[in-house]
């Protein structure tokens, strides 16, 4: 599928119902993440949403990840000069209410010169306790095709099945908890066809080994994640939340994640949010810093995400909201954060510092 494919498939979920339908909103926003790890990421977007009679909605977004790195990762498979790739992602997604229930489901695909992946999701909400509660449940399937860039007959397959389930409760007219189980499982070629992991020498990938592999992980895995939201009202100015994730997988990680996040209403129009994320995990069973020696059937990987890591990001973003004519908002956002990645046991890099800005514009008819 090509990128003039993309396009025609945002253009015509675009027209979709454009007799009798009406605009809802349309949103733009623009996101830079720009990091010490010598990588540039540049990701614009788009969304459209329509109503279709009075029950119904239709919704199209466009995104595109353009990204410049001589990363380590890069480095150490011995090339000088940096790499550029763009991704492209169309989202087409359909919801309708009967009620209590809340219906929905989508269709994903995105595409780069050496990746394609077809994704479709859908799900359904019901309101219980006289609308105190929700009940949601989601199921994705995704199927990927890998390729490698130089060398057409490298094809690849990869599917994922992906499931949650969560529940919400109004705990008091200030107060509500949100408790979701995620379960995942990945089936093929999960490599990266890029990464070549060193034997001997210090452990930089190729650089200094004696001999290089491919990096060869295994063919399956299945996640786990348990998550726990709780946000209070403190005023009609304050609301704090707190989010906890447990993750863990057959492949030996186990991370921690926590966010902790205020807003603050500085107006009827302003709305200004701290949000601060710590996150910790281990490394898969597999992993090593360096592989003295290594038999060829053997699991191996020279991952950084795949290794001990901390990570912490601090963030604010500032929204405004201004009302256009009798009917029409539109609010504009702006979020700077800071990003930190700590290295316990990766050789060729201890560290990573990030600076992310996005901004972004959202119009309601």
């Amino acid at each position: 599928m090509t990128k003039a494919l993309l396009w025609l498939l945002l253009v015509a979920a675009m027209g979709l119902g454009a007799s009798g339908a009406r605009a809802e909103d349309a949103a733009g926003a623009l996101y830079v993440r720009t990091d010490s790890d010598s990588t540039t990421v540049i990701s614009p977007r788009i969304r459209a949403n329509k109503t279709l009679g009075e029950s119904t909605q239709v919704d199209a977004t466009y995104a595109a990840d353009i990204w410049t790195s001589a990363s380590v990762d890069i480095r150490a498979s011995a090339s000088v000069r940096p790499v550029t790739e763009q991704r492209d992602e169309v989202d087409l997604g359909l919801r309708h209410e009967l009620g209590d229930v809340h219906l929905r489901g989508s269709y994903r695909f995105s595409s780069e010169h050496d990746y394609t992946s077809h994704g479709v999701t859908v799900g359904g909400a019901i309101d219980v306790a006289q609308n105190a509660a929700t009940i949601d449940l989601s199921l994705h399937v995704f199927a990927d095709t890998v390729g490698q860039s130089g060398n057409p007959s490298f094809e690849r397959a990869l599917t994922t099945l992906d499931g949650a389930l969560s529940y919400t409760q109004v705990l008091d007219p200030v107060m509500f908890l949100s408790l979701t189980y995620e379960v995942a499982h990945n089936r093929g070629y999960q490599s990266s066809p890029y990464r070549y992991v060193g034997v001997g020498g210090t452990g930089f990938g190729c650089v200094g080994a004696s001999y290089c592999l491919p990096e060869y992980v295994p063919s399956e895995r299945t996640r786990h994640a348990l998550a726990l939201l709780l946000r209070r009202a403190l005023s009609e100015a304050l609301s704090l939340g707190l989010n906890y994730r447990l993750y863990f997988d057959d492949w030996g990680l186990t991370s921690h994640t926590v966010l902790l996040d205020a807003g603050f209403n500085l107006s009827a129009q302003m709305l200004l949010s701290l949000k601060y994320r710590f996150h910790t995990q281990g490394a898969v069973t597999f992993y090593q810093p360096v592989y003295a020696r290594i038999d060829t059937n053997q699991h191996r990987t020279r991952d950084r995400e795949l290794s001990e890591l901390t990570y912490q990001r601090a963030g604010a973003e500032l929204e405004h909201r201004f009302d256009v004519g009798e009917r029409s908002k539109l609010s504009a956002t702006l979020a700077v954060s800071g990003n930190f990645y700590n290295y316990a046991d990766f050789k060729g890099l201890d560290q990573v510092t990030a600076l992310e800005i996005s901004a972004g514009l959202l119009f309601q008819n």
